[in-house]
């Protein structure tokens, strides 16, 4: 059976900058498969909402070019940091993270890692949220030779 239990009526400090981003939002996605190479446009739509009691943010996004992702988002009390999962139709595996909120800048940084092949895989994914309305989104991958490049950036604007 389903869980019964009313939402509670405060949510822990922690869980209220996860439910500032429930709702309906359309985004528009710039993709960089590679360093140096154009971007891929795309418009999308986000649909987050609170599920288990309110302590989890669950996401589906889809995208106009058949793309579809789901994440669920929470913090976790015994590591005292933010936690997230994520799967999508371009990806084999479960990608995990940890983030940090940092509330003077409004901005969340998730640190991701998968398996791959038997190789460890780190990049990073940053979204502001200091416009009303408004999240940007943007994720680092490793470069060939080194550092980072912006692979995706998603401004999302909340409909709802």
């Amino acid at each position: 059976m389903g869980d019964v239990r009313p939402l509670p009526k405060a949510l822990p400090r922690e869980l209220e900058v996860l439910a500032a981003d429930v709702g309906t939002w359309d985004a528009d996605v710039r993709v960089h498969p590679a360093p140096g190479v154009d971007a891929l446009p795309s418009k999308g739509i986000l649909i987050n909402r609170l599920g288990c009691g309110g302590r989890w943010l669950v996401s589906d996004f889809r995208n106009e070019a058949g793309f579809e992702g789901h994440g669920i988002h929470g913090w976790d009390p015994a590591r005292g940091c933010y936690v997230a999962t994520w799967v999508d139709t371009e990806r084999t595996f479960l990608g995990v993270a940890e983030g940090t909120w940092d509330a003077a800048a409004r901005t969340m940084t998730y640190r991701w890692e998968a398996s791959l092949g038997g190789k460890t895989v780190r990049w990073r994914e940053v979204t502001d949220k200091s416009q009303s309305g408004v999240l940007v989104f943007r994720q680092y991958m490793p470069a060939p030779g080194g550092g980072e490049f912006e692979m995706i950036h998603a401004t999302y604007r909340r409909r709802t």
